[in-house]
């Protein structure tokens, strides 16, 4: 049977344009720090996922291939991903954070809603609302990248999505999230946008070598919805809302070369105060 991933959220199909005044793009040699969760097992009887810890192991590598430092990125996955633990990550994260620094939040795992209120599902099952989400993650500074994989992952997206705050989602509030296959070891949504769109570069749409986050999320929005068209409870449609309207890129830009240094003057001879 297959099986539905919870994941966390998007908000509206369709990429929104810059909202306010105009931002650039993250700097392309600011600090990076990065929060990456995902959670396949859980105390008690709650079902488990397949692909939420590889989600996170994905994005992982996505971020260090892009020159992001091993020791700005914390991982949480299964027994580390507690509710005490996620509220530290978030704490840590936007401790980090400066006013130019590009900060990720990925989470992927299961999600339980209630009337219009989405819950992250930690491994000790002691939800967090999607507002709780959200007010931690308006206080990073800087740029910040929120990517929610589950069900109904678009409902995360309370007042979080900005110019400077670009939120990706599995699916709309309203949808399911999917896991297709264990083998894949990915939900369907982290497996399109990180893995094939970003890490095999099959988003790269314009052919420059590098792939854009808005380039992963069309390639992703595209096909998701074909590839669970007959699922249960219909296909999902993967969310996008924030930005400025330019391409965000996840790779460090390489560093300026050296300067060369300046020759050393000619050698002189001197004969007594004539020097040739």
């Amino acid at each position: 049977m297959r099986r539905l991933l919870v994941l966390v959220p998007l908000i509206v199909l369709g990429l929104t344009a810059g909202l306010g005044s105009a931002q650039a793009a993250p700097p392309g040699n600011g600090d990076r720090w990065a929060l990456i969760i995902g959670i396949d097992h859980f105390q008690g009887a709650t079902r488990p996922n397949t692909g939420a810890v590889g989600d996170a192991e994905d994005i992982r590598a996505a971020l260090l291939a892009g020159g992001w430092s091993a020791d700005h990125i914390r991982t949480l996955t299964d027994g580390a991903a507690t509710a005490a633990g996620i509220r530290d990550g978030l704490a840590w994260l936007a401790s980090k954070s400066t006013d130019t620094s590009f900060s990720v939040f990925a989470y992927s795992g299961h999600v339980k809603q209630v009337g219009s209120t989405e819950y992250i599902w930690p491994h000790d099952n002691q939800f967090i609302a999607d507002t709780d989400v959200a007010s931690s993650l308006r206080s990073v500074k800087g740029y910040l990248w929120s990517i929610f994989s589950g069900c109904e992952a678009a409902g995360f997206d309370e007042n979080l999505s900005g110019p400077k705050r670009l939120v990706t989602a599995a699916s709309q509030s309203n949808e399911k999230g999917y896991e297709l296959s264990p083998e894949l070891r990915n939900s369907v949504f982290i497996n399109l946008m990180v893995d094939k769109g970003i890490t095999r570069k099959l988003a790269d749409a314009n052919k420059d070598g590098k792939v854009s986050i808005q380039e992963a999320f069309r390639f992703a929005a595209d096909q998701a919805p074909k590839l669970t068209a007959r699922e249960q409870y219909g296909p999902q449609h993967p969310y996008i809302a924030g930005g400025d309207g330019s391409d965000w890129i996840l790779e460090r830009a390489a560093a300026a070369p050296a300067a060369a240094a300046a020759p050393a003057p000619p050698a002189k001879t001197c004969i007594l105060f004539i020097c040739l």
